[in-house]
């Protein structure tokens, strides 16, 4: 799988609670998420409460995590 499959905007991100990494990047940014914990945390976008998977491994079991995706936003790649 290329790095342009792995970051698709309509991929999902947390498939439990239906969150793209489109939805997720133009979150983190909307709101200058700076922490897993504070994006967690946050009643606008619910991540994380449902199942580990895209936290630990990935929705897909692929490495694309709520921590990947932030540090590619950080770093300026999403």
């Amino acid at each position: 799988m290329s790095h342009a499959d792995l970051f698709k905007k309509d991929k999902y991100l947390c498939s439990c609670n239906h969150v793209t990494i489109g939805d997720a990047v133009e979150f983190l940014k909307t709101h200058n998420i700076q922490s897993v914990q504070e994006w967690m945390d946050s009643d606008i976008q619910p991540v994380g409460d449902k199942c580990e998977a895209c936290f630990e491994e990935g929705t897909e079991n692929d490495g694309v995590t709520l921590a990947v995706i932030l540090s590619q936003v950080k770093q300026g790649k999403l």
